[in-house]
This record gives structure tokens, sequence and C-alpha cells, in this order.
């Protein structure tokens, strides 16, 4: 089909085109408007290179310019973003004294326009900055160039070529600019108003993202409409889960706290604000009701639960009858079990390892953290929030329908139909009332904050302020439930959780350290437990007037955006020329970027390398892929090394993701190292005694030792072909990323070190000691690195052949200035003897 040049819409050519009337037009008339208010000739001269400008009306909004002044790529719109960022920053434009605010940034996708040189495309454009004061969409060459895109002129056009030759999309030359046509293919819309309650999505947020079957069960008590397809993308990350054996739910109780099922849930990272590290749930068999307390250490447990049944016995008139848990040591204990035994309550115990035994407490712990996992991601707030979310998610599950009950649990237990007109969406804009004691006369009456959850014990909402950075509770607030809250506390990105190791504690009982104002009542910074007086519901409290003054000073805390990793090779010192390479360059994080970074020449031939040493030293043997046995996966780590005459190196390794196997069933992982205190008393001794001091490095160390366990692992990433279909390697040697491997490295050098006639220490199972009377020979090791201390020359030099008879990639430091041996200590050396000690 034939386009037209202009504005690339088709049934039409550039002579008849509409929009390029238009745009002369309006040219024209804001070039005579420039002109008379100015008087200057500057303003009609040719367009500059950077062509942005702010506060300009739009041109075409699909319209993307091609601009090599331009050190970013650069969106107007909202909706080119999927999504978008918050990060405030100023962008100052070429050849003007004049700077403009960048909103945030985001990744764009869109559809290229069909041409007669290709097809329609869908791309991605990574690293957008949203700029709404500009007036054109910028695509930045410089950032194109360094992705690895070729750009090639064509008459009165420049082709867009990838790293594999492929033409990517056409820019055209008009107007002395080069004119890219995109559709976006995220459209979102913006909510400028509050919605209503009648809106199925918004009540969906509120009850903490509610499966689609209770959600119809919940027009008993709030105004909504069916919605057969609705879809939540928040659920659909949030809640993904892997399918397990069905559970029959059979009610074996007849009144409210006849049987309790409990459970332990941590330890959890990272810990909540007060320090909390897990959180018990209770569970009422005949209600559903949940009850969530949180910990700092195993052994509140018996506090918290004989405080539970000391305040709902007297509530509720009723009394503990049994109780359901699993056979920890927090659950099993001389002092519970007497307890127990002196107020009547039975104790159930699980089997071992028979986690479905007490399945309406594991159940409940899942929905506490599917719910607040869900809460987390929507509202993007930082992961220290993790305590309120899940308070937030007990009080809302205590109101939604249960599996096997006619009733909501909190209707059940308080015997009336609560009313659910208060429930508000998590990390909203909250707005509250400041009394008149704690400002001027003439500060404004209300504060933006964000909302965290619903107060205990009193009608009142938990509002984190965020000028002031504390949690207060509060009455007089109106919500705006469009917004979210997280977009005033600064810059977080939320793409660097690891949101499945963060549950494990959330509210304990006493989770702060508590700076309470004077004349205010104390408020924690996190709820001690989701324990409301369900006697009194909870009612809408917008006409109260009066509010609860407590305060307490609570930092912020930015989210963390470096990912807790696990070495895969302990013994790797990064230099300091190193770290500030692996920044400058982009290192890629996987297989699939390597190969499609400019260097992958590079990576390829570092991986070929790497491939050649594992087969030199038989690593593994190809054989058919077993049935019914678990496969670890393998993966390519990156980084790049400054050598000595400073030529960059580029080092690939092959790495077994060894925490899919289980601790204790799949393998042995414990393997000791020198203690520092050894190390320091061992240089003491050879300054004293002015012994030589030498230390080696053994490369690959891994490779040397035997594997004990029977371990399978997939093909490397990108050499599939070389193992073939249906095959999988056995490995025979350990290898790193095992977390079996540090062990099996240890017995191996142990049993050598023997060999060659040294003794272990017993008060140091990583120190050697070889004497002859006279001569003595002292080793240490730690991992891979080894540290001989020696008064004979001979002695010396016979330890060390026999080592590097065994063990090839031996390195020995010998050098004069100071080198950073093992656990961080600086040595001197000088004519091979010690001369200054620096810890």
């Amino acid at each position: 089909m034939r386009l037209c040049y202009v504005c690339r819409r088709p049934n039409h050519v550039a002579k008849d085109c509409f929009y390029r009337y238009q745009k002369e037009s309006t040219t024209t008339s804001r070039r005579r408007k420039v002109h008379r208010n100015n008087n200057s000739k500057e303003r009609n001269t040719a367009n500059p290179v950077f062509t942005a400008s702010p506060n300009e009306e739009s041109l075409c909004e699909n319209i993307w310019i091609l601009d090599s002044g331009a050190s970013c790529h650069m969106a107007k719109d909202r909706v080119w973003f999927e999504k978008v960022f918050p990060e405030r920053k100023d962008i100052y434009l070429a050849g003007k004294d004049l700077k403009i605010i960048c909103e945030g940034f985001g990744t764009v996708k869109a559809k290229t326009v069909s041409t007669k040189y290709s097809n329609p495309l869908n791309i991605t454009i990574e690293n957008v900055s949203y700029v709404p004061q500009l007036r054109c969409n910028l695509l930045s060459v410089i950032c194109l160039m360094n992705k690895g895109y070729k750009i090639k002129s064509d008459n009165n056009c420049v082709l867009i070529y990838d790293k594999s030759n492929k033409l990517i999309t056409k820019a055209f030359k008009n107007n002395g600019r080069l004119e890219l046509y995109f559709e976006p293919l995220y459209n979102s819309e913006c909510y400028l108003s509050n919605p209503s309650n009648s809106d199925y999505d918004i009540w969906h947020s509120r009850l903490c993202h509610l499966n689609a079957k209770y959600m119809l069960k919940m027009k008993d008590y709030i105004d909504i409409d069916d919605v057969n397809d609705f879809k939540c993308e928040t659920c659909d990350i949030s809640k993904i889960t892997r399918k397990t054996h069905p559970n029959i739910d059979i009610n074996q109780s007849s009144e409210i706290l006849e049987l309790l099922h409990a459970d332990l849930c941590g330890p959890i990272q990272p810990e909540s604000y007060g320090g909390a590290k897990y959180f018990m749930v209770l569970v009422d068999d005949f209600s559903g009701m949940y009850f969530t307390y949180f910990l700092k250490n195993k052994n509140e447990v018996f506090d918290i639960f004989s405080q539970f049944k000391i305040k709902y016995e007297n509530l509720t008139d009723k009394r503990i009858k049994k109780l359901r848990t699993d056979n920890g040591l927090e659950f099993v204990n001389e002092q519970l079990d007497t307890y127990l035994a002196n107020s009547g309550i039975f104790q159930e115990k699980t089997i071992p390892y028979n986690s479905e035994s007490n399945g309406k407490a594991e159940r409940a712990n899942r929905i506490l953290l599917e719910k607040a996992r869900s809460l987390l991601y929507e509202s993007e707030l930082p992961l220290k929030f993790w305590a309120e979310a899940i308070n937030f998610s007990t009080r809302v599950s205590n109101v939604t329908p249960r599996k096997g009950k006619e009733k909501i649990p909190l209707e059940i237990w308080i015997g009336k139909k609560p009313k659910l007109n208060y429930l508000k969406k998590f990390g909203c804009v909250a707005y509250f009332h400041v009394p008149k004691v704690m400002r001027n006369k003439f500060d404004i009456p209300g504060r933006r904050g964000i909302l965290l959850g619903y107060a205990r014990d009193r009608r009142g909402y938990r509002i984190y302020d965020i000028k002031n950075r504390k949690i207060i509770e509060e009455r007089s607030i109106k919500f705006n439930e469009s917004l979210k809250g997280s977009t005033y506390l600064g810059k977080t990105k939320v793409e660097t959780w690891n949101i499945d190791s963060l549950f494990e504690s959330t509210q304990d009982i006493n989770e702060f350290d508590h700076k309470t104002k004077v004349n205010h009542l104390e408020i924690s910074a996190e709820p001690a437990a989701n324990e409301n007086n369900y006697s009194i519901p909870f009612e809408t409290p917008d006409d109260a007037t009066n509010t609860v003054g407590g305060e307490i000073e609570t930092p912020v805390e930015q989210m963390n955006n470096d990912v807790n990793q696990i070495p895969v090779r302990r013994s790797e010192r990064l230099k300091a020329k190193q770290m500030s390479t692996n920044l400058a360059c982009n290192v890629p994080n996987s297989y699939l970027e390597a190969n499609n970074s400019a260097d992958w020449q590079n990576w390829e031939f570092a991986m070929k390398n790497e491939l050649d040493s594992l087969n030199k030293h038989k690593v593994w043997e190809i054989v058919d892929r077993p049935a019914k046995t678990k496969l670890v996966k393998s993966k390519w780590v990156y980084s790049l090394k400054q050598s000595d005459n400073g030529e960059t190196k580029y080092k690939a390794r092959l790495v077994a993701a060894g925490f899919n196997q289980i601790k204790n069933k799949d393998l042995e992982s414990y393997s000791p190292v020198v203690n520092i205190e050894s190390f320091r008393l061992l240089i003491a001794i050879a300054s004293k005694l002015n012994l030589m001091v030498r230390f080696f490095d053994v490369k690959t160390a891994y490779l040397y030792s035997d594997v004990e366990e029977t371990v399978y692992i997939l093909p490397p990433p990108g050499f599939e072909r070389l193992v073939g279909d249906g095959k999988v390697c056995k490995l025979k040697r350990s290898i790193y990323g095992l977390p079996q491997s540090g062990r099996n490295w240890y017995m191996k050098i142990k049993s050598e070190l023997e060999k060659f006639g040294l003794t272990q220490l017993a008060s140091d199972n990583c120190v050697f000691i070889k004497s002859d009377g006279q001569n003595m020979l002292l080793l240490c090791m730690h991992v891979d690195d080894l540290a001989i201390f020696c008064n004979n020359d001979e002695m010396y030099q016979d330890i060390v052949n026999s080592i590097k008879s065994v063990f090839e990639g031996i390195t020995v430091f010998v050098a004069s200035n100071p080198i950073t041996p093992i656990i961080q200590v600086q040595v001197f050396l000088k004519c091979m003897k010690t001369k200054h000690l620096s810890f």
C-alpha cells in the first residue's frame, strides 16, 4: 500500500495532504507572531539540531524525531509508556538558556509503519525519559549507536538496521528533520477523578485483589456490577503459583475458639521497621477468622499465645479446647506443653514433613502473603512497608468470603453483618487534618499522607505523614484513590524487588523503638497485631472531627536497588580497576544479553575458553536425560577484568543454579575457613620469629574436587547443540554455583595436604602444621587462598612443589609491594621476610 510521505497515512499523496497544509499554516503563523513579539532575526533561522521546545502545540502525536543531538530518548506523552518510574531531573536544551523537567523514565512499546522496505514490527525502546514539556518525541542517535544499531543515509531518508543488519524502520526527511512514524502499543488512561463505589476494579483493589468468585459474593455488602472478563495484571504476576494437590476442607468445630490452627512464618528479609523477623497466624476453625502477631524471636510464641487466650476467652465467653500446630520447637517445648496441660487444651501435632495436616494455617499464610504482595506491587511502596501490607490484608481477609462458609468470618465472629464502606485502597493518597495545637495560625490545616491501614481498637486510619516521616492515626481524612502515595516518596525502582524473599514476619507486639512526643498517645510504627475489637465493627469516620495525635519519629527508608546475590566464587577479589570497568561498560547479565550486545564476539570467545577449561578437567559426561530426576539449571556469569598492562579481558564462567537443591537432602554444604583469630596469630608468630610468608591462589579450585552426589545439569545456554537432544551433563567434578562445591574442595585439599605430611590442628580445621623438631611449616587456607609460614627454604620448596604437582593453576605472591591476601589483611613483604603488618 502506498503511503503519504508527509503524514505516513494511506489513500492520498503528499501534494494532497491536509496535514501538510495545516502544519505549514501553523508554522507560518507562529513565525509571524515570534517576529512581532521579539523583533529578532535569530528567531527566524533554521531549526537547531536539538528539536526540543517546551510549551508548544503538538505537531503529530505519533511522530518521532531522529535527533543526533539528544543524549537520551524522550517522549512527551504518558500513553507511550507501559510504566513510568518517578525520577525528577533537569534537561538542558541546546542553543537556549532554558531547561525543562524530566518526570521519570520507562520502556516504550510501539509498532513501526509499513513501507516498501520493511513490514510493520513491534519494537521496544528502553530507558526513555518522560518529558511532558517537549514539543516532539525524540529518538537519540547516540543511544541507538551505543546499542549496536546502524544508521545509513539513502537520498531523502535514513534507514535504521539492527545488529543482524535487519531493517527496522525508515526516517523520512521533512522540514529539515528526520521523522519516524510509530504507533503506541500500550494505551493507558488517566483517571483524574475519584472512582465511584460501584467501580469493579477499584473495589477489587480495595479488597486486596480478591478473586472473581468471591467478588460476586461481595454484592451483598457493596454495590458492584458483574464483570465476566475482568483481568488484573497485578493478580496475574503476584498470585501465580504451581499447581498442588486438592485439599479437602472439613469443619471440625461447632463454635468459635473450639479449635485453633497456628503456624509461624519466617525468617523474612528485610526486617520490619520494628525489627520483626517472624509472624504467627492463628486461625479460628469455626469462623475462619485470622489473627496475626509479629515476633523478633521465636521464643516470643509462648507469651503471644498466652495473651491471646486470656483476651479472647474473656471477650467471647468461650474456651480454647484444641490447638493444632506443626512440630517446630516454638510450638513443641516444655514451657508451652505445661501451659496447655494446665489449661486443659489438647495440642494436635502434625506428622513431620506433612504440612497438609495443618492446611488451614498454611493456607492462611499463603492468602496473607499473596494479598500483601499484590498491595506492595500495585502501590509501588518501599518493601519496608510490608508489615502494614500484612496488617491490611488480615483486616480485609476477615471481611471477605471464605471457602466452605456461607457468611464472612467477621459476621460469624460478631453475629451480625458488618459495614464495609470504610474500606479504602492501600497506598493511595490521603489528606488528613492537622490539629490546631500542632500548627501555627497561618499554617494550612491539611497535609498529604499515604494510607497504610486501619487503626487498632479505635475508629480511624493509619496514615504515613510524608512531610514529617512518621505514622499517625487519624479520623478526619479525604482520600484520592486514583493517586499512588509512592509518587511523593521520591525515587524508587520496584523492578529490583526480590519479592518472594520478602515475607516473613510483619507486625509484632513491640515492633518499634518508640520515640513518643509528650502529651500524645503512643502508636506503633506497625500495628502490634491484627486483633481488632470485632465486637464493635469499624465504620466510616469521614464525619469525625477529633484526631488521635500519637506520632512516632520514623524515617522513610528507600528501597535497596542492589539485589543481594550469592557470589558464585567466594575467593574472587574485585579490585578497584575491575569495579570501575564493570560499572563503565555494559556487562551482560544473561546469555541473551551477551548475544545481543555489540561485544558478542568477545563474549563468545570467553565462553569457548571456559568450556575448553571444563573439558580439560573432565568436569562432566554426556548421558541420556533420566526420567523423574531433578535437573539443575546452568547459566553464564560475565565480567570484565583489567590486566596489569591495562588491557581489558572478557571473562565468562559457567555456574550451576544450585539453589534448586534441597539442603541436607540433596547435599551437605558445610565447609570451614580459617578463623580470623587464628590467622592474626599466625601473622604475629611470623613477625616475631621472622618467618618466611607466602600467599597462594589456586585458580578454578572447585574443578579439582569430585562430586559425591549424583547431579545432572542442563547444557550451557547457547551450546545445547554440542550436547544433543535428550542429553544432559552428569557432573564428575564440582563447579561454581553448587552449594556443596566449597565442601568438596575442602575435602580435596585436606586429603592432599595430609598426603604431603601435614597435620591438621584440633583447634582450627583450616590450619595445618609440619615440623621435624628444628624446622617448622604452618599452612592455613580460606577457600582457595593459601598462606604458608616457614623458617626453612628447603621444607617450603618441597611443600610448594608437591602442591603444584596436584593443582596446576597456582599463583604465588612474592612481590615486595603491599598485597591483599585472605581476610583483607595487608602484609608488606621485603626479601621474603615480614616487615610490617596492617590489620
